[in-house]
This record gives structure tokens, sequence and C-alpha cells, in this order.
């Protein structure tokens, strides 16, 4: 009986790893296409990709006073917490690109713009107008 149950869970573990395979390479495969897609779902990927890791990549300190907000044409607007830190991101634009570009794996970003103000950013629906537009074709 024990030799049965062994079996069993032998099997068992066999089946559940399979699958575990196949959902690491769909999340693999789905990885590789946004990864350096230039199109609307591509930069959806990226912006969240880079939501989600923005403390990783800019800094426990910038992360704590700043916010990537919207991407639109190759502009990364980020919102920051006050002026003293809008003029000091400023003058760290080239390497916080650089850092984002490296994070990326490709010269995603080509411009910063930092604001205080989130009037400035592009709203949801502008950002979101390539992606309405690529899905309605």
């Amino acid at each position: 009986m024990e030799t049965k149950k062994t079996l069993y869970w032998l099997n068992n573990l066999k089946r559940r790893s399979k699958h575990e395979r196949n959902v690491s390479n769909s999340t693999e495969l789905l990885q590789s296409i946004f990864q350096n897609s230039k199109s609307p779902l591509g930069n959806e990927f990226q912006r969240w990709k880079l939501w989600m890791h923005w403390e990783k990549i800019v800094g426990k300190d910038i992360a704590k006073h700043s916010t990537p907000v919207s991407f639109r044409d190759g502009n990364l607007y980020v919102w920051v917490k006050n002026s003293v830190w809008l003029q000091e991101l400023s003058f760290l634009a080239g390497p916080l690109k650089d850092k984002i570009n490296v994070a990326v794996g490709w010269t995603w970003v080509h411009r910063l713009i930092f604001t205080t103000d989130r009037k400035s950013v592009p709203t949801v629906e502008e950002s979101s107008q390539d992606l309405r537009d690529f899905l309605s074709k």
C-alpha cells in the first residue's frame, strides 16, 4: 500500500513539474515578445515593468521622491514630490535615462520629463490611444 502512495505522489510531482515548466515557458515567451517590441502593447509591458522595478532601477532615495506616471513617444514622464527634487533629478536625467534603458534592455526612453504637476502629464486616454489604435486593427 505504501508503495502505491509513493508512486502516486511521484507521478503527481512529474505532472506538476511539467505544468510548471509550461507556465514558465509561456511567461518567458510573452516576455521575449514584449521585451524588444516597439508596439503599443510592448510599450505598456515596458511601462509596467519599469513601474514594478522603479526602486531597484533608480535607487531607494530617488524612488521615495518620484514615480513614473506616463510614457509617450519616447518620453517618460516622472512625477516628483517637490521642486527641489525636480531640480536634482534634472541634473541626473542622463544617468537615470541610461539606467532605465539598461534595465529595459534597449533604448526605450529618449527623454525624461520631470514634473510636480500631474496635469502636465498626458492623460490615460492620450497614453492609451496608441494601444487602442493597435488593437483595433
